[in-house]
């Protein structure tokens, strides 16, 4: 459907004629998004990468004019879906009636508090534009495995939001502070300490009493199935060396170098078995010293360092000597610091006999190039995941203890290996995995990237009924919630397994959505 003539007007009246449209061809790029192909097979349709288009698309530019266009939904009946920089099938509206807010002319560094450490984003601000801003102040933000081409807000409010550098700056769950929240009836809620004073301030998520950040977005938020979050304030940190680094980099894409890369240091450890990943992972975390710290398959780490696919298919021969890799990065801003760090870290493989490989693999030197230095400190080795196929989505997902994780790990990999002895999932011999540490070693993040061929139907359908059986295999090992749970049906399928929190979530969404003019897709909705 589309707008009628008087839907169309009262919406233009709110953001002018130039940031509203019901254009066909302008609808139709909506439709289309990253890995949208295998849920179309996991619903039944046509395995192409467009789903659902929406009755308009709408740019807001202020709050106020998002509370409006709140307000004229619930009067017509319609839905809206709000995206940010709109990264995955959970930025697509799931009902013909839904509206599509695009945020992108809310793309505001509102402050940055040098002092208190935090930074208030509009929706569109990207984390590699508001690091190029901290950089000037020597200060850094967290930024989730997506890139940093996506949005903060968005991470922080609506997604889960591991990221690389997670043992150094956490998650994005964990970094929300003072929040903007336009609910589903059209009411601004603000919580934390912005709604607590008469001159408030953005510097705490939380107030006295029971903290609304379990409702706003629980484990892995409500992707807009719960209102539009307009402002944001997210916890800043120390950048791990002389911010200075970035004005030594030449070249041109993909091929860029890095002149210098003083006080940082890869440390690569080539592992016998998953209990050494296990105990290797929870000693170096627990002592604080790595920027990064993390499990990944030999296969992954190929194309983590090579900046070209010809790149990656001549390293083959030297990562595959590499046997349940963990990955370090140590980065200080003085010697006195890296020589610590460096001699901690010396001590943990002494005690634990680890085998590091990052000087020497086999008969080949191994030495991972400069400028996967700078990639790391700008959250960028995460791209590289598309360099194999071209398309990747990831399954589990549980966040818990390392033991539980290594638990995930060596229980999918017969799983994976089964469906890449069928051809349709890339061979990374069931090992492609990524895991993170959190909190200094007391929490730990799995996940199973996957690769398949999105050109391809039966690579499509096999990744479609993979990632089901992943989802199943979850409940029956009690391998805890993905992080990918959307829409009634998994939950219903999750929710008697889990205390019912699927009875509770509705409930929720009653109370704050009592029209449904959220769209839910993603989410749950109040009625089954």
């Amino acid at each position: 459907m589309v707008l009628n003539e008087a839907q169309y007007k009262d919406f233009e009246a709110v953001v002018g004629p130039s940031n509203i449209s019901t254009n066909k061809a302008i609808l139709e790029t909506y439709t289309y998004n990253w890995c949208v192909e295998f849920l179309n097979e996991i619903e039944g349709k046509e395995p192409i990468p467009f789903y659902i288009t929406p009755a308009a698309v709408i740019l807001p530019g202020s709050t106020e004019e998002v509370v409006q266009i709140v307000k004229l939904c619930n009067k017509h009946g319609l839905q809206f879906k709000a995206q940010s920089t709109g990264l995955g099938p959970w930025n697509q509206p799931s009902s013909e009636k839904s509206i599509v807010l695009d945020m992108r002319r809310m793309n505001k560094i509102v402050k940055i508090d040098e002092k208190n450490l935090y930074a208030v984003v509009e929706p569109y601000v990207t984390g590699a534009q508001l690091q190029a801003e901290l950089l000037k102040h020597g200060l850094n933000c967290h930024m989730p495995g997506a890139g940093p081409q996506v949005s903060p807000l968005a991470s922080a409010t609506s997604m889960c939001g591991p990221g690389f550098t997670s043992s150094n700056t956490g998650f994005s769950g964990r970094n929300v502070l003072g929040t903007e929240w336009v609910l589903p009836t059209g009411e601004v809620l603000q919580i934390g300490s912005l709604g607590l004073t008469d001159d408030p301030d953005w510097f705490h998520g939380d107030g006295p009493g029971p903290s609304l950040r379990g409702i706003m977005r629980g484990f892995t938020g409500t992707k807009s199935g719960l209102g539009v979050f307009t402002r944001v304030a997210i916890r800043l940190f120390p950048f791990p060396c002389e911010p200075t680094i970035f004005n030594k980099i030449k070249g041109t894409i993909p091929k860029y170098d890095l002149e210098s890369i003083e006080l940082m240091r890869y440390h690569i450890f080539s592992l016998r078995d998953y209990d050494e990943v296990e105990k290797a992972l929870l000693r170096i975390a627990e002592e604080e010293i790595a920027f990064m710290v993390f499990h990944a398959s030999n296969f992954a780490l190929m194309c983590l360092f090579s900046p070209t696919k010809e790149e990656m298919l001549q390293k083959i021969s030297i990562y595959s000597r590499i046997k349940n890799p963990v990955l370090v990065m140590i980065v200080a801003r003085t010697q006195r610091e890296f020589d610590y760090k460096e001699k901690a870290l010396a001590a943990i493989v002494e005690e634990l006999g680890l085998k590091d490989v990052t000087a020497l693999a086999g008969r080949k030197k191994f030495t991972p190039p400069k400028i996967s230095y700078a990639e790391a400190l700008r959250s960028a080795l995460g791209m590289h995941g598309f360099l194999a196929t071209g398309a990747f989505q990831s399954t589990h997902g549980a966040m818990d203890t390392i033991n539980f994780c290594k638990h995930i790990m060596q229980a999918n990999i017969p799983l994976k290996r089964k469906y890449i002895k069928k051809g349709v999932l890339a061979d990374d011999r069931g090992e492609g995995v990524w895991t993170e540490s959190f909190e200094h070693g007391h929490f730990f993040h799995a996940e199973m990237p996957t690769m398949y061929d999105q050109t391809d139907r039966e690579s499509i359908k096999g990744m479609a009924e993979y990632l089901m059986e992943c989802n199943q295999l979850d409940l029956e090992e009690r391998l805890g919630i993905p992080f990918f749970i959307e829409g009634d049906e998994m939950h219903d399928w999750y929710g008697p397994q889990c205390s019912n929190y699927h009875l509770w979530l509705r409930k929720i969404k009653a109370m704050f959505d009592p029209n449904a003019v959220a769209d839910s897709g993603f989410y749950i909705s109040a009625k089954k």
